[in-house]
């Protein structure tokens, strides 16, 4: 991992405490700044979001002060984390994937693209996975042949979405909203982001009631949008979407933990495919 420069880790003061969580990326805050290190290409994504193009942004979004290859320093947003029950956020994120419907921008290289360009390395990856040859039915026959899971995704529209929609990626601060950790961020169908807030991933839960969070997502939208054939999006993108950035993951995590995972997944496979 890049290290993060000695004047930019002076800034943040003497002690530094480290806000490093699950993932790939290390994080420190002090004296009302928040340095992050981790992948050079996420977090090129967050600098671009977090610096020109933020004005663009309909969600708050941390400030830059300074970034350079693998680390981004940013102001300190210092609200408290969204409650897992909370579905207010959820009408920020119906505006930006109304916004960027069809954008031009978002097919740049510096964002991801799971469901596109990404997705044939990606398969290959989940299919030589030490979890793979463990999958139940359908689960295991979706990972060798996808497509019956995009007849439901590769009809929505492609937007930005954030890549890790769920609530402890969501600051408070009074009545406004930041969204934080935006280097999974890239095209794809909004379902995406929705599957993420609604059922969670191996390493960060879902919401406490999916079909209220469901509900006040497709209120705030204000282009007409299907509600079963969206949920039906979602839960096709909650399935692919483990396929393609979980499953070949999975190796750190307890083995209790990657069974239930892996269930879930395969329960929404059943009731989608019934």
């Amino acid at each position: 991992m890049t290290e993060l420069p000695s004047d930019v880790l002076m800034r943040l003061g003497p002690t530094p405490q480290d806000l490093t969580r699950q993932g790939s990326s290390r994080v420190l805050r002090g004296n009302g700044l928040v340095a992050k290190v981790g992948s050079p290409e996420g977090i090129a994504r967050e600098a671009f979001l977090f610096g020109e193009a933020a004005a663009l942004l309909p969600v708050g979004v941390p400030s830059l002060v300074a970034s350079g290859p693998g680390w981004i320093l940013m102001d300190d947003v210092a609200g408290e984390p969204a409650a897992p029950d909370d579905v207010a956020p959820l009408a920020g994120l119906a505006q930006l994937h109304e916004l960027f419907v069809g954008a031009t921008g978002i097919e740049h290289e510096r964002f991801r693209d799971v469901f596109g360009r990404e997705r044939a390395e990606l398969l290959a990856l989940a299919r030589e996975s030490a979890n793979a040859a463990a999958l139940p039915e359908p689960l295991a026959s979706l990972l060798d042949d996808p497509s019956p899971l995009g007849t439901f995704v590769d009809t929505e529209p492609r937007t930005l979405v954030h890549g890790d929609a769920w609530s402890g990626n969501v600051v408070t601060r009074g009545k406004d909203f930041l969204w934080l950790d935006w280097t999974e961020s890239g095209a794809g169908p909004a379902a995406y982001d929705v599957s993420l807030w609604l059922y969670g991933s191996a390493w960060a839960p879902g919401s406490t009631s999916p079909e209220g969070a469901l509900g006040a997502y497709l209120a705030a939208r204000t282009a007409k949008v299907e509600p079963l054939g969206f949920k039906r999006a979602v839960d096709a993108c909650a399935i692919l979407g483990f396929l393609l950035t979980q499953l070949a993951r999975l190796t750190d995590r307890e083995p209790d933990l990657i069974e239930r995972v892996i269930e879930r997944r395969n329960l929404i496979a059943i009731g989608l495919l019934d």
